[in-house]
């Protein structure tokens, strides 16, 4: 990419936490570029100096600009076709992460962590186990601090990548972890199978770097199985997680207090693998999540009454996350919240998978794809308890008359958050809300 300084205007798209911070990084490299937002409306605290710009407007500001740059938030699609018109005019395209990577020290090791699932949860894993050991290491990307933010003294950095970060990624990290490939993100992928092959670039950008796979995802296996420098977790050789109880080998070492279900034992797994690849002590590690705290959101327990728990796993938006979920649960009666946005998603899985599960009370659907979920179960063995609704409280509320004492209220909804929750999180405030309305 041509060197920032050289830009006559850099356009900033998206002014969120990672924009403000670009919009920083830049200003400082490129004092003499004109400076300019673009967002679906103009901020209330737009900096001193810095322009706003219509998105439907920035072809035009394109051709009056001179030589531009415009550095995209991960919320825009990649391809958007106002994007695609701008560089059609001579624009250069980056990202804050492609302008971190390209500017951080060339001895800090860098750690990304992907997956359809699990990423928030795994990268949190690491970055608690390497501290544990006295590294010198900081947290983020989609978690954490906007990575253009890291400090230059830190030794590892962990870097959550969502496959929105990664479609139009051009450094590669000098280890990944790569936990699922799973069919999420459609409408910004323009298609599922777009999706994955986006995703699939970590593994691709550099078959120096060292990667970190799970040897049960049969997507990744078939697409990397003789891929050069990589570890393999989820198979009796290294790290496994039989029952939810992680093993070293033959070597049974035990649970993560803090993270019930099988699923998280095998994202312990993942970071433990890499642990061990830098050549630290992963057992010693593995001792150190007695203190590890899970993350708001993924089975949490936020109220409960009467000897029922309410479990709080909105940001489960897939229906394979849905199943894991469940498990994690084995012997006690469900009533299940479903729904939020569409994303295309095939709920056939979710129906076929649930039909072995004699132990549901109630499955409650919710907008904005609820009556599609209703749909794609009315042929199981649920079919008499499965209902729509579009009351979110009332939808709590029928969940928990449903179950009986010991019962669990899961929203575990299988899809993304929809439109009536504004920020990340606001669908499991709300059920936590609604929950302890009831008593």
């Amino acid at each position: 990419m041509t060197a920032l300084s050289e830009f006559d205007a850099i356009f900033i798209w998206g002014f969120g936490k990672e924009g403000r911070a670009a919009l920083d990084h830049v200003r400082e490299r490129a004092p003499d570029a004109a400076l300019y937002v673009i967002d679906s409306h103009e901020p209330e605290d737009l900096p001193e100096g810095v322009e706003y710009v219509g998105q439907d407007d920035l072809a035009r500001a394109i051709t009056l600009a001179g030589q531009s740059l415009i550095v995209k938030s991960p919320g825009v699609s990649l391809y958007d076709a106002r994007l695609a018109e701008a560089m059609d005019l001579g624009a250069e395209l980056t990202s804050q992460t492609n302008l971190w990577f390209a500017s951080k020290p060339a001895d800090q090791t860098v750690i990304g962590v992907t997956g359809t699932k699990g990423k928030s949860t795994t990268a949190s894993l690491l970055h608690h186990m390497l501290k544990s050991l006295g590294v010198n290491v900081v947290l983020a990307g989609n978690i954490g601090e906007p990575v253009i933010n890291t400090p230059d003294d830190a030794e590892i950095v962990v870097v959550e990548l969502s496959s929105y970060q990664i479609a139009d990624l051009v450094h590669a990290p000098d280890w990944f972890v790569f936990l699922n490939l799973l069919n999420d993100h459609a409408p910004w992928h323009r298609g599922v199978e777009q999706y994955r092959r986006d995703k699939a670039r970590l593994a691709m950008l550099d078959p120096n770097a060292r990667g970190v796979m799970s040897a049960k995802d049969t997507r990744l296996t078939s697409l990397f199985v003789h891929r050069p420098n990589t570890l393999w977790y989820d198979q009796s050789e290294g790290f496994h997680a039989p029952g939810g109880v992680i093993h070293h080998g033959s070597d049974a070492w035990g649970h993560v207090p803090a993270l019930p279900g099988a699923h998280n034992a095998a994202n312990a797994c993942a970071a433990l693998a890499v642990i061990e690849g830098l050549g630290l002590d992963a057992y010693d590690a593995f001792s150190s999540l007695a203190s590890f705290k899970g993350l708001p959101h993924r089975l949490e327990t936020v109220h409960s009454l009467n000897g029922v728990d309410f479990i709080d796993d909105t940001l489960c938006t897939t229906p394979q996350s849905c199943l894991l979920a469940l498990e994690a649960f084995p012997d006690r009666p469900i009533s299940l919240i479903l729904g939020g946005e569409d994303r295309e998603q095939d709920y056939a899985p979710l129906a076929e998978g649930l039909k072995k599960e004699t132990r549901i009370k109630a499955i409650i659907t919710i907008p904005e794809n609820g009556p599609s979920i209703v749909d794609a179960l009315k042929s199981g063995p649920h079919a008499n308890i499965t209902a729509y609704e579009p009351d979110f409280e009332l939808a709590v509320k029928r969940a928990y008359e449903a179950l009986p004492e010991g019962g669990i209220v899961m929203m575990s909804p299988a899809a993304p958050r929809g439109a009536a929750f504004t920020y990340f999180g606001a669908r499991g405030d709300a059920f936590a809300q609604a929950a302890k309305k009831l008593g």
